[in-house]
C-alpha cells in the first residue's frame, strides 16, 4: 500500500503517540523522521488537561522529541473561540491546563452567577456540586461549551472515562445542545489549518480515534490515516460507513 506524501501532519496524541505512560511504536520513528525532513506537523488533541510545555515534557519522556509550536490543545482552540464570539467571564469545569490556558488567553474565571459561558474540559476530581452550579449558569442563560466530545481515554491501564460523559450529563439536565470545540468538530480543525498556509489536499489527519480523530479529518475534508493503536480496532473500522483514505498497523508504515 503506497501513502501519499503530504506537507502537512495533524497528528492525534493520546491512543497515537501513547497510550497513558506507555510508550507506542514507532510513535518516536515517525516524529523524527518528520523533524529531519522538515515537515511540519501539529499534534492536535482533545486533551484538555496539559498545557503544551506539558505535552512536550510527556514526549521526551518517552523519547519523542518535538517544540510547543507544534501542539495545539483543545483548551487552545476553545480559548480562540471565547475570544471571537466576545465571551469574557467563563466558569469552568476542568484542571489547571484548561484553567491556565483560558488566563493566559485574559479569560476572567468567574463564579458560576456571573458567566455568560460554561466551559467544560476533563475533570478527574468531578463533583455533584461542580455540575450543579454549571447547571444553574446554564439554565441562568449561559452558554455551554465543550473542549471535546471524547467517550474513552486511552490509558496503560485501560480505558478511562474522558469528558463526553460530563457534556452529555449537562445537555439532558439543561436541555441544551453543547458547542463543541475538539475533534470531530469543524471549530479546532479550522483553527489549525488556518495556521498554514497549505491546500487541503497536501493535509493528512492521523489518529486512532473514529469518532474524534477520523471523523475530523473527514468533516475537514482531508485526508485521513487510521493506526490501529489505540480506541478503534480494525475490526471496529470496518463497521463504519465512511472508511478512512488509509489505515494501518501502525505508525512504521507513515516513514518513507
Amino acid at each position: 500500500m503506497e501513502i501519499k506524501n503530504y506537507k502537512l501532519y495533524l497528528i492525534d496524541l493520546d491512543g497515537t503517540m501513547y497510550n497513558g505512560s506507555e510508550k507506542i511504536e514507532y510513535a518516536k520513528e515517525f516524529i523524527n523522521y518528520l523533524n529531519e525532513n522538515n515537515i511540519d506537523y501539529l499534534f492536535l488533541t482533545n486533551n484538555s488537561t496539559k498545557l503544551e510545555k506539558d505535552v512536550v515534557k510527556k514526549l521526551k519522556e518517552l523519547d519523542i522529541i518535538t517544540t510547543e509550536k507544534n501542539v495545539y490543545t483543545s483548551s487552545e482552540a476553545t480559548s480562540e473561540y471565547l475570544i471571537k464570539h466576545n465571551y469574557k467571564k467563563v466558569f469552568v469545569i476542568g484542571e489547571n491546563g484548561l484553567k491556565n490556558t483560558l488566563l493566559r488567553n485574559n479569560i476572567e474565571l468567574v463564579d458560576y452567577l456571573y458567566a455568560d459561558a460554561v466551559v467544560v474540559g476533563l475533570d478527574r476530581e468531578i463533583s455533584y456540586e461542580k455540575l450543579t452550579q454549571a447547571t444553574r449558569a446554564i439554565l441562568n442563560g449561559a452558554k455551554l461549551i465543550a473542549t471535546n466530545p471524547d467517550k474513552l481515554l486511552p490509558t496503560e491501564s485501560g480505558m478511562s472515562l474522558s469528558n463526553g460523559g460530563q457534556v452529555k450529563l449537562l445537555e439532558y439536565a439543561t436541555d441544551t445542545v453543547a458547542i463543541v470545540i475538539g475533534k470531530p468538530n469543524n471549530i479546532i480543525m479550522n483553527l489549525a489549518i488556518e495556521k498554514f498556509s497549505y491546500t487541503k489536499e497536501e493535509i493528512v489527519m492521523v489518529g486512532d480515534n473514529y469518532d474524534t480523530d477520523i471523523l475530523a479529518g473527514i468533516n475537514a475534508n482531508i485526508d485521513t490515516i487510521h493506526v490501529q493503536t489505540g480506541v478503534t480496532s480494525k475490526d471496529q473500522l470496518l463497521e463504519k460507513k465512511i472508511q478512512p483514505t488509509y489505515t494501518v498497523k501502525n505508525l512504521k508504515f507513515l516513514i518513507k
